[in-house]
């Protein structure tokens, strides 16, 4: 026979929904982080100071007398590395253009502008460096990277240093070569219409030649103008 279901006592109903109610506060998604900042919530390692990208952050980061962060290409689009640390923070493919602008040219300069009208995605804006740097938008979102051999001299800091060389976190750029990147990463390599084109965790760009001495002469990520 099935046994009624007793009501609960006034004290003990009280109990019951307020463990419910803190349950439920525990249970609340978290807060996301503010649209203003695509970089809010990122984690860096434990003791890592966070890099401040609003414009007032950045202009300090860059023209402070210690070292500003290092920007390094990725095959999800740049990345800004502590060059005290070590530590890492994406400036990721997604991030409107004038955020992108903003940190970019704190750390590299003035960029110039334009826009390339004849690509296969459609036109894309772009900010472009005389040491081969170009970054593309595509319908105001940061969407793509290429980077070639620069024509104008070493660029110089503000210390009358030449800045470094861009390449990735692994230490491949413009004049690697072939044994260089095998050994960081599990190419592809493929003769097409460009040349000797390789693929590798993002990344693609061609190599002037097939040996292992072979060096690189383009390298890019994501949405670009490359006729093939």
């Amino acid at each position: 026979m099935t046994k009624p279901i007793r009501s609960l006592r006034p004290h003990r109903l009280a109990t019951v929904l307020l463990v419910t109610a803190l349950l439920a506060a525990c249970q609340q998604p978290a807060e996301k982080p503010a649209e203003g900042d695509p970089h809010a919530g990122i984690e860096l390692p434990p003791g890592h100071p966070q890099i401040d990208l609003s414009q007032g952050g950045i202009a300090a980061e860059a023209g402070a007398a210690q070292h500003p962060p290092v920007m390094s290409l990725d095959g999800e689009g740049l990345r800004l590395v502590d060059p005290d640390s070590g530590a890492t923070r994406p400036l990721a493919f997604g991030v409107p253009l004038d955020q992108l602008k903003l940190v970019t040219e704190k750390l590299k300069g003035p960029a110039e502008a334009g826009r390339a009208e004849e690509c296969g995605a459609g036109p894309l804006a772009y900010l472009s460096w005389k040491d081969g740097l170009t970054l593309y938008a595509l319908d105001g979102l940061f969407a793509g990277w290429a980077l070639d051999a620069a024509d104008s001299p070493a660029a110089k800091g503000k210390d009358g240093k030449p800045v470094p060389k861009l390449t990735t976190i692994s230490g491949i750029g413009i004049g690697s070569t072939r044994a260089q990147l095998l050994d960081v990463y599990d190419a592809k390599i493929e003769q097409t219409t460009l040349g000797t084109e390789f693929n590798a965790a993002g990344l693609s760009g061609i190599l002037d030649g097939t040996g292992a001495k072979a060096k690189v002469t383009n390298l890019w990520s994501g949405v670009n103008c490359v006729f093939r």
